[in-house]
């Protein structure tokens, strides 16, 4: 596996951010594209994890860096990482060869990103993020380079139409 095209959606909690990746997984279906979704789980602490006396919460808890579990088509994973870098999660996703993984959060990483702001007020402390090829912003807030007003769903559907067709984001792990 060499690379996979990978587009991140940051903001601040509740900003929009899975609204914008749910859209934009289905304009991926409309277009044939393949994807992946790996988020941040920026809530505190680590998500919900599976009763402690299954097989492989026992194996992670006595230590191995990763513990899967496969069955009825679903595989259930669990990786001992640093929660402030997405690329384990980028490249645990890529084995599964998408054409694209969209990353929710990890505002600070360097992808072609999405930056999403609800006010003007958020978008002064985003509009700094690293490669920002979208901003997804209220109608008054003066961002540079491509923008779609917040709730614009059409347009953020466009941008991504043309966003694909550019053949940008590329990342090689």
């Amino acid at each position: 596996m060499d690379g996979v095209r990978v587009l991140q959606v940051a903001g601040f909690k509740n900003s929009g951010k899975t609204a914008i990746i749910r859209e934009l997984l289905g304009e991926a279906r409309v277009l044939g594209l393949k994807t992946a979704a790996v988020k941040h789980h920026g809530h505190g602490g680590p998500p919900a994890l599976p009763d402690p006396g299954t097989d492989s919460m026992k194996f992670f808890a006595d230590g191995a860096a990763v513990s899967a579990v496969a069955g009825g088509g679903i595989a259930q994973v669990h990786l001992d990482m640093d929660d402030g870098d997405p690329e384990p999660l980028i490249r645990l996703a890529a084995a599964v060869r998408p054409d694209l993984v969209f990353i929710e959060g990890f505002k600070k990483a360097n992808y072609e990103k999405i930056a999403v702001a609800r006010t003007t007020e958020d978008w002064q402390e985003l509009k700094g993020l690293p490669n920002i090829v979208l901003s997804v912003v209220p109608e008054e807030a003066d961002a540079d380079g491509d923008r779609a007003v917040w709730g614009d769903n059409e347009a953020i559907r466009g941008w991504f139409g043309r966003w694909w067709e550019g053949g940008t984001g590329y990342v090689r792990l």
